[in-house]
């Protein structure tokens, strides 16, 4: 095969192209954002300055894709912590109960992250990267629904518009992905879309930690999370090398921290829990406050299309983009990725109609399970609007009762972080024996 297009220059898009670089001639990724050579931050990522978090299942997807069975986490901004030793954890009003799990989460610098992985996926010869080249439109051929490439506009979107033909075009351009108006305006398929709004707000700080403070504490990371219904704050900390921590506090439906550290402090101060309040306030704040809102969770329901073209995909946020507050994201988009070379991997792969089809509908498969996991809580919360899945005060009623039991229950939590990280089936959680412990602890508490 000849030529590839991935549409997005983010991490989506950058391992998109190292997974479809053995199959093609040349993979061309085309980003709409200028970029640095100093760090991995851009205007297109909202998130980007803020806590991120690289499942287990995702740390090992990645070091596969990325061809490096010697893959060190901290030369890529990868601060991994255990999940149950190591972080500490206040949620649905009980701290988690700390013991050695053997289950690390990578708490993320993203932006060495996202530079330390664009340098290795540039450093593969067939890969070229073009930046301030946005896509404004596909390419239709005429006698069908089949996709021959994108046309798109480089600098300042005055110039002329080009045009790029391909093979295969992915779109992995993230949450604001034009996709769907590009297949309505072919007249391919209409797109439906399953929203959660929960109005989330990040505001995130930095701060340098005294070394006697760092040497006192027993955890490397800590999570405060909201108390549904009513109590809408949260917040966490972890480090991010160089004597930096990372600091950010998270509201829910209309609770936004302040950017000025009076404000900051204050919120910090209100959260469920004392403890990230008692470290800020020993701790020296440096750089700038930075903030970002983000509407919910957002899936669009391209697996329900009931045609497709060939010869075009999409992958991670630009497919569905869950409450950050989980952190899937990253993890999502690599099991996207599994799914798309699978089928390179076929001898006779083809990207006709059907086989694009089987692909968005494996893709989707994929979401079910966190769409769950993100949607449930969420409505926990007043104010919580969208599409709430069948079942779910049951199953909060459910998930409740096993959060509370979590505190004391090492079992309880070794499942619930197993399914969590996505390393087992939510099904660890629904056998007899948990079901017993979770009907004694609704009973009796």
């Amino acid at each position: 095969m000849q030529r590839a297009v991935v549409i997005g220059g983010s991490i989506a898009g950058l391992m998109t192209a190292k997974t479809l670089s053995p199959f093609f001639r040349e993979v061309i990724i085309l980003e709409k954002d200028t970029l640095n050579s100093e760090n991995g931050l851009h205007k297109g990522v909202g998130q980007g300055p803020h806590s991120h978090v690289l499942l287990p299942s995702g740390m090992e997807i990645l070091k596969q894709l990325l061809d490096s069975p010697e893959f060190n986490p901290r030369e890529y901004g990868i601060y991994p912590a255990d999940a149950a030793e190591e972080l500490k954890w206040f949620q649905f009003g009980v701290w988690k109960k700390r013991f050695h799990s053997g289950v690390n989460m990578g708490w993320c610098h993203r932006s060495q992250f996202e530079w330390r992985v664009r340098q290795d996926v540039l450093s593969v010869d067939n890969i070229q990267l073009s930046s301030t080249a946005r896509v404004v439109g596909l390419m239709v051929a005429e006698e069908g629904n089949r996709i021959k490439g994108v046309q798109y506009q480089t600098g300042s979107g005055k110039e002329e518009i080009k045009a790029l033909e391909a093979d295969l075009v992915i779109d992995a351009s993230g949450r604001g992905t034009h996709t769907p108006k590009w297949l309505s305006e072919a007249n391919i398929a209409s797109v439906t879309e399953d929203e959660v709004r929960t109005q989330i707000s990040y505001t995130t700080r930095r701060f340098r930690l005294p070394p006697s403070l760092k040497d006192s504490l027993d955890w490397k990371v800590l999570a405060i999370y909201p108390e549904p219904p009513h109590v809408k704050r949260g917040g966490m900390i972890y480090p991010l090398g160089n004597g930096e921590w990372m600091t950010t506090l998270v509201g829910f439906n209309g609770e936004i921290a302040p950017s000025d550290i009076y404000g900051y402090m204050d919120y910090a101060q209100s959260l469920p829990q004392p403890e990230l309040y008692e470290v800020l306030k020993q701790s020296t704040p440096i750089g700038d406050p930075l903030n970002y809102r983000v509407p919910g969770s957002l899936w669009r329901r391209y697996d329900d299309s009931k045609q497709w073209p060939d010869n075009y995909a999409v992958v991670g946020d630009a497919v569905c983009s869950f409450n950050p507050i989980y952190g899937q994201g990253i993890t999502m988009v690599l099991k996207d990725l599994q799914k798309l070379r699978a089928l390179l991997e076929r001898k006779e792969s083809d990207f006709t109609p059907a086989t694009m089809t089987h692909l968005q509908k494996q893709i989707g498969k994929g979401k079910i399970i966190p769409g769950l996991m993100a949607a449930s809580p969420d409505f926990m919360y007043t104010g919580t609007t969208g599409n709430k899945p069948p079942g779910v005060s049951i199953m909060n009623s459910y998930i409740k009762a096993l959060m509370k039991l979590a505190g004391k229950d090492q079992d309880i939590h070794q499942r619930f972080i197993e399914a969590f990280t996505f390393l087992k089936s939510p099904t660890v959680l629904m056998t007899p024996g948990v079901i017993g412990k979770v009907v004694v602890q609704k009973l009796f508490g």
